[in-house]
């Protein structure tokens, strides 16, 4: 994993850019539930990060956070489109919320990336 390291030609990945300021009410309708339901959305600012699998590549996928600086906490959801198979249309998955404690939203990517290797089924 290299998280917004210079990239070159024989890098692997996944990579993913910084942290992107985005409108925390843009966030995904699961992560303002979280919020909601903490009755915290004030407090949370939103980001997004594009993943990729390739320096070359297009972005394999998106990591959704909202951080709150006071707390440390993070809520985090990873979405991407699923695999394409003939006669469908593009679908987007993506895992349920989770929460993390992190420095900074940088930080919540690293921890929320480990989590998801983690807990990846076995094939």
């Amino acid at each position: 994993m290299c998280a917004g390291a210079m990239l070159d030609d024989a890098a692997t990945g996944p990579f993913w850019t910084p942290p992107l300021p985005v409108d925390r009410d843009k966030l995904t309708p699961s992560i303002l539930r979280e919020l909601d339901q903490r009755g915290e959305r004030q407090a949370f600012k939103g980001y997004v990060l594009q993943i990729y699998d390739a320096p070359d590549g297009r972005p394999s996928g998106v990591f959704e956070i909202a951080f709150c600086p006071k707390t440390g906490m993070a809520c985090a959801v990873y979405e991407s489109e699923a695999p394409e198979e003939p006669d469908t249309t593009r679908r987007v998955v993506m895992t349920e919320p989770h929460w993390l404690a992190a420095a900074t939203p940088r930080d919540a990517a690293g921890t929320f990336f480990q989590l998801l290797v983690d807990t990846a089924p076995e094939a």
